[in-house]
């Protein structure tokens, strides 16, 4: 572990394991000693943070002791991929780095060469009907802990780009070693990070700081072998993150196919079958479908892929919706106001926890008069900054679903729908958002598509991979009236033991999510985490817009027979027929690179007219 990693704030899973057997323990104490005189709570939350600190040193040796343990099985890994890529000896490639709120993945494709060798080529490329598609394995993706926005706590430049380079290393190296036997392309193939939820939510000069240094790093080609420029490093926004996950979702569900409804200028009017994404990260959460009838008012994203038609396709992206903030803003909720005390002594009660459970909270986000949440306080807190502690709490013998679904609702801020109720007659999502009435399942839409998070709640209730919102609500019920041990042994081992607790909050949000959006209870959502082989997310998407943008190639086709030369007039020899063809073939080079040029500045215009203005670092198989 480096010094500058051991320096981050890090509040990861064997911290809090850690913190919590601790304050169990002093909590159960606490209010033993409470009957008997009074307890000084702002000692005891003092005694709370130095926990909290030793903790975090705790996990800190456990997490290097893990990584070290992890390093063995990345370097076997290495090894066979390096042994056998499985990559194909005439195709490109680039890489998409994903560098979400919790980790970052790396993915690496593959494509056909952008080259164009006739005349019948180029007018497919000026129609769109000619586009590139990757392709991928799901052993080309390399995945690590933590965000990239932990980073955001180092100030000094020197010591961030350090840490950010030794970070970002064992992505790059992946590359590497899968693509080794092309080394002498690596200046060809184009490396993209593309930061989401996680660095949206810093503030602009810690974004700007953290892309600075990932900018400086990748131009070194002695660290990043890769072509890369500026542009290819950002915080994408959330649109572009609903957009790419859309573009995703229906090029995988088509094997490529709705794109040939794009072939042609103009706008897509009349697709064979679309479907909508629904998008469930750890910071944010993301909605996008096509509309039908080409009516959106608002959080419109116009999309073009390659030289072909747009698609006008609804996008929107909730910050802090996702469902690591929604908890984080719902924990902050209960807690928010209150006394040492009642935060510490006396607990806090929470009805989404199963019967019988508790779980210790650090946070810094606070509730104004009017109940809503922000980051102003009119209190010292013994941390020395914003942050406080509590324990919620759940001494009954089960949760209690319907008290969960109140405090969850508020969640959505309905009452921020006043102005939009008003503004655009009623349609409207949650939290003051503009949004047109759903689609339903007709020939030109299919269905909703739901992944992440959506994925991981399915799976802790059972439920089959299309279910409605009443069989979503029915199983939801029924997780949230259990004990503690009646809920492990409900999950049965399909999600992770340590998070089971926290299942019937997360099944209730996605429940109130999706009615948020309007849906009915008869209305069925698809959730998947593989679509036709691949996983499904905003990376693809985002690649294959990326690699229809880049030039075409031309290369001048093979002759079978010498031509016939004649003489100019002044002495020289010309090949005849070559030269005829090579101006026939320069002819339509420059019209193409003409519409090219016109269609971009076109889409760039649109662009900006239209859009809105998951310890230390270890190998895991699921970020």
């Amino acid at each position: 572990m480096t010094d500058t990693l051991k320096k981050l704030a890090v509040e990861d899973s064997e911290s809090w394991s850690l913190h919590l057997e601790r304050n169990g323990q002093g909590r159960r104490q606490l209010k033993h000693h409470h009957h008997n005189k009074d307890v000084d709570a702002s000692e005891l939350e003092l005694q709370r943070e130095e926990d909290f600190k030793q903790s975090q040193r705790d996990a800190e040796a456990a997490a290097a002791k893990k990584r070290r343990k992890n390093e063995k099985k990345r370097a076997k890994r290495l090894a066979d991929l390096y042994a056998d890529p499985g990559i194909q000896e005439q195709t490109t490639h680039g890489m998409v780095i994903d560098a979400g709120s919790s980790g970052s993945r790396l993915h690496l494709y593959e494509w056909e060469p952008r080259v164009l060798r006739d005349a019948k080529d180029v007018e497919a490329a000026v129609s769109g009907r000619k586009l590139s598609f990757p392709g991928t394995e799901t052993r080309w993706t390399e995945r690590l802990r933590p965000g990239i926005s932990t980073f955001s706590t180092i100030t000094d430049q020197d010591e961030l780009e350090k840490a950010i380079a030794d970070y970002l290393e064992p992505l790059i190296s992946f590359a590497e070693s899968i693509l080794h036997e092309k080394e002498d392309e690596f200046p060809n193939f184009r490396i993209y990070l593309r930061a989401t939820a996680g660095m949206r939510l810093l503030l602009a000069e810690e974004r700007a700081r953290i892309m600075g240094a990932v900018r400086k790093l990748f131009a070194n080609n002695t660290y990043c072998p890769f072509y890369f420029e500026d542009e290819q490093a950002r915080t994408l926004s959330g649109e572009e993150e609903a957009i790419y996950d859309w573009l995703g979702v229906n090029f995988l569900s088509s094997n490529g196919g709705i794109l040939q409804d794009s072939a042609g200028s103009g706008a897509v009017t009349d697709p064979k079958e679309t479907f909508g994404a629904l998008d469930l990260g750890g910071a944010s959460t993301q909605i996008s479908f096509y509309e039908p009838n080409e009516d959106i008012m608002a959080n419109l994203f116009k999309l073009q892929v390659g030289q072909g038609k747009h698609w006008n396709v609804y996008t929107h992206s909730f910050l802090f919706y996702g469902i690591n903030e929604a908890t984080n803003r719902f924990e902050a909720r209960l807690a928010s106001g209150k006394s040492a005390e009642d935060r510490l002594v006396k607990g806090v009660y929470n009805p989404c926890l199963p019967g019988g459970s508790s779980k210790d909270i650090r946070t810094n986000i606070h509730t104004d008069e009017n109940g809503m949440e922000s980051w102003s306080y009119n209190h010292t807190h013994v941390s020395g900054s914003d942050y406080y502690q509590a324990t919620l709490t759940n001494d009954n013998k089960q949760s209690d679903f319907e008290h969960c679904n109140s405090l969850v609702a508020d969640l959505l801020h309905m009452a921020q729908n006043a102005w939009c109720n008003f503004d655009h007659r009623g349609d409207c999502s949650f939290a003051g958002i503009y949004q047109p009435k759903l689609p339903p399942q007709s020939e030109r839409f299919g269905e909703f598509i739901a992944f992440s998070n959506y994925v991981h709640i399915w799976e802790f209730l059972n439920l089959p991979e299309r279910a409605s919102i009443a069989q979503l609500e029915n199983a939801t019920k029924h997780a949230c009236s259990l004990s503690k041990e009646e809920t492990i042994a409900f999950n049965n081992g399909r999600i992770d033991e340590d998070e089971v607790e926290q299942y019937c909050f997360r099944s209730v949000y996605a429940l109130n999510l999706l009615r948020g959006y309007g849906f009915k209870d008869q209305d069925e959502i698809a959730a998947k985490k593989i679509i036709n082989g691949h996983k499904v997310g905003w990376a693809i998407g985002s690649m294959l817009y990326e690699i229809n943008t880049l030039p075409w190639v031309y290369e001048k086709p093979p002759h079978k027979h010498a031509l016939p030369t004649r003489d100019n007039g002044f002495g020289y020899h010309d090949e005849y027929n070559m030269l005829n063809w090579e101006a026939f073939a320069i002819g339509f080079l420059v019209l193409f690179a003409g519409l090219l040029f016109m269609r971009r500045q076109r889409s760039d215009a649109y662009k900006y007219q239209y859009e809105p203005v998951k310890e230390v670092v270890s190998y895991q198989q699921d970020v």
